[in-house]
């Protein structure tokens, strides 16, 4: 076993490391997320229900990106939609429609979540109703309006100029988000808390509510329209019910983030990274299995257990980051973020194992499910661990 690791090693080299490496470090962006909410985190700790809320926008925004985009690459690719807004095909609005759909119904319930739990943390608010499902869906409404055509142009402009879509529109595309539904959700929070800003909001959603009945009211009885609704049902509730857990848990830490704000800063990158760890090892995975070069079982072969520990090296490179970064803001148990990544590393890896084997002999789109999957409980593990090593210090 060892001289075969040996070859493989001689063989492969650093390859995996430098790569990951590269693409790692979009998720940098996630410090200027960080760095958006820190700026006003009077704002962002004034409520519970504004803490319990963010995580759940940010893996929600997560899972939608993804899909989407990873949706969009590979219709360019196979050449089921064209790369330009004018007379494109109709799976493209299809496709634009279904997702926008999901969005909208996912977050009006996330909203309902953040307030039943608000309600049993504080007590019954009624007036507070209106104002939770207002930032969510203003939130999404928002965000979503500007991510999807950016991710359009992006994948549009790539494809005619042959570089593939599938490299890099999701890694550019997620640092872009990470900071559009920061700032997004700091700018509506701040503004419903003001009657002109309520009015404004109310007004958006209601014109983004309507778009999306005359889409579907267009598209709903298309196959691929119901198809596309019924594979991204599923990973976005589970992201939405996962999501709502670590909002729970990072608000039971709202006093220890008060104490130390910088935690702030890198929280987005946190769990970006382990997302992008898991992200690595699924989009190998799923490839390889439709290839037929590696068989559906849970053990690793030497080159898969080569390349995982190249790529968990260069996510370690980040979190040692991370970690400087709060050191320099105060924080002396920096420890603690680097086992965020330690101790969550060996379950995301099972998960990404068991998901892409589970949608392989399913026969089930992988761009809908794995990926998605793994993000979703990356984002969840990263911040419970975070909360727990918080309220332990």
């Amino acid at each position: 076993m060892s001289k075969n690791l040996t070859r493989i090693a001689k063989e492969e080299r650093l390859k995996r490391f430098k790569e990951s490496l590269i693409a790692y470090s979009t998720d940098l962006g996630g410090l200027i997320a960080g760095l958006i909410v820190f700026l006003r985190l009077e704002v962002f700790l004034s409520e519970p229900w504004i803490v319990m809320l963010y995580p759940i926008m940010m893996t929600f925004r997560g899972n939608v990106g993804r899909i989407f985009s990873a949706r969009l690459s590979t219709s360019l690719n196979l050449g089921s939609i064209r790369p330009s807004f004018r007379r494109n095909t109709p799976l493209f609005m299809i496709l634009f429609s279904a997702i926008n759909s999901v969005s909208l119904l996912l977050s009006f319930f996330s909203g309902l979540m953040v307030f039943f739990a608000q309600t049993v943390i504080v007590g019954f608010k009624p007036w507070l109703l209106g104002i939770v499902l207002l930032t969510s869906i203003s939130t999404q409404a928002i965000s979503m309006s500007i991510a999807i055509p950016v991710t359009c142009i992006l994948g549009f402009i790539s494809f005619k100029r042959k570089i593939d879509p599938d490299v890099i529109l999701y890694p550019i595309m997620s640092t872009v988000t990470d900071i559009l539904e920061s700032l997004t959700y700091i700018v509506v929070v701040i503004t419903i808390k003001t009657l002109i800003g309520f009015v404004a909001l109310s007004s958006i959603c209601m014109i983004f509510s309507s778009v999306i009945f005359i889409l579907v009211k267009r598209y709903g009885k298309e196959v691929e329209f119901v198809t596309s609704i019924k594979q991204v049902s599923a990973p976005l509730l589970l992201s939405l019910s996962i999501g709502w857990l670590s909002g729970l848990a990072l608000s039971n830490v709202k006093s220890k983030l008060e104490k130390y704000p910088s935690i702030m800063i890198v929280y987005p990158a946190i769990i970006d990274t382990i997302g992008g760890f898991g992200a690595s090892i699924g989009s190998i995975l799923t490839t390889r299995l439709a290839e037929g070069s590696i068989s559906p079982k849970l053990s690793l072969s030497l080159l898969e257990f080569y390349e995982t520990i190249q790529m968990w090296l260069s996510a370690l490179v980040y979190f040692i980051t991370y970690a400087c970064i709060v050191f320099l803001n105060g924080f002396q148990n920096v420890g603690m973020i680097i086992m965020c990544f330690v101790l969550s590393s060996p379950v995301i890896l099972l998960i990404c194992k068991l998901s892409a084997i589970g949608v392989f002999k399913r026969n089930l789109d992988p761009d809908n499910f794995v990926i998605p999957l793994e993000t979703t409980f990356s984002d969840f593990l990263g911040t419970l661990l975070l909360s727990l090593f918080l309220g332990i210090i």
